[in-house]
């Protein structure tokens, strides 16, 4: 046993992976001005916010909303847990909302920033509650008509 005592190994380090789905709407068509609001009322009227704990939301204009080459919004979800990701894009794909890109053009699964500069917009919690921050954009009555609670920290 020298000076320290007996090494003990360390634990391995386990890196999580990170799973995403993008869900890219068209602005003009979720009606202009306030569209960040029409598009989360979309996806809070889709998903059970008790399946998403744990889970971010990432959202904003795309690189090509930014160039003026198309006008799309994108709300990125991601978790470590792949399937809460397969659920989002499940329960978006049978979604018929104005506002939706066609089901073809709908999803990207690749990074968040693939889509430009999207900032985080939230975090679910075990309780089913987005927390957002208290200066953010989503606001607590975006969420009247659903299971979904906004609570600004």
């Amino acid at each position: 046993m020298g000076l320290f005592g007996r090494k003990t190994p360390r634990p391995a380090v386990t890196r999580t992976v990170d799973h995403e789905v993008r869900i890219l709407f068209d602005i003009d068509q979720l009606g202009g001005g306030l569209y960040g609001q029409a598009a989360y009322r979309i996806l809070f009227a889709a998903l059970e916010p008790s399946r998403l704990a744990y889970c971010t939301f990432h959202d904003g204009d795309t690189d090509a909303t930014i160039r003026g080459t198309r006008r799309l919004y994108c709300i990125a979800v991601r978790s470590t847990d792949a399937r809460k990701i397969a659920y989002v894009r499940q329960a978006m794909a049978i979604r018929t909302d104005r506002g939706l890109l066609p089901l073809r053009d709908r999803f990207g699964e690749s990074g968040v920033s693939a889509q430009g500069p999207l900032v985080a917009a939230g975090l679910v919690i075990d309780s089913g509650e987005l927390l957002v921050r208290q200066d953010d954009m989503i606001q607590p009555h975006w969420a009247e008509g659903s299971n979904w609670r906004v609570v600004p920290r």
